[in-house]
């Protein structure tokens, strides 16, 4: 039991990666999903949280864009493919979201900056054993 607790094993990590990826690619995939569906005065609330940031106008596009990015990133880390392109679109969002949640309380920006903490991690990991950029990229 403690050999499994303290070492690291190939097939223990590659397992972790997937289940890790699975649970990051579908919760990114369904906020932008929620995004999506919110319609476009949704999508336009949702640019306009980047006002404080200096932007002004576009705020329609901006949010579907962070919806796309959410749901395509989401897809690819769930199933493994083109993954750090995947962690790329997440990990731009969840950037922005916790810079926009910075003058909150701890809970408004933990949350964001632990799921970009995640998709950058998987990032430099990359997909593992299981996935389908393994199967495709050998």
């Amino acid at each position: 039991m403690l050999n499994f607790i303290f070492k690291s094993k190939p097939n223990y990590v590659n397992f972790g990666l997937l289940i890790y990826r699975l649970a990051l690619g579908i919760s990114m995939f369904y906020h932008g999903y929620l995004k999506w569906l919110s319609g476009a005065e949704g999508l336009y609330k949702v640019g306009t949280m980047l006002a404080p940031l200096g932007v002004s106008g576009g705020y329609e596009m901006l949010g579907t864009m962070a919806a796309l990015a959410e749901m395509i990133g989401g897809i690819l880390i769930a199933v493994g493919l083109f993954t750090r392109i995947g962690a790329t679109l997440v990990i731009g969002t969840l950037a922005i979201a916790t810079t926009l949640n910075l003058s909150g309380s701890f809970f408004s920006w933990d949350y964001p900056s632990q799921m970009g903490f995640g998709a950058l991690m998987l990032f430099f990991a990359g997909a593992g054993r299981y996935s389908l950029d393994k199967a495709l990229f050998k």
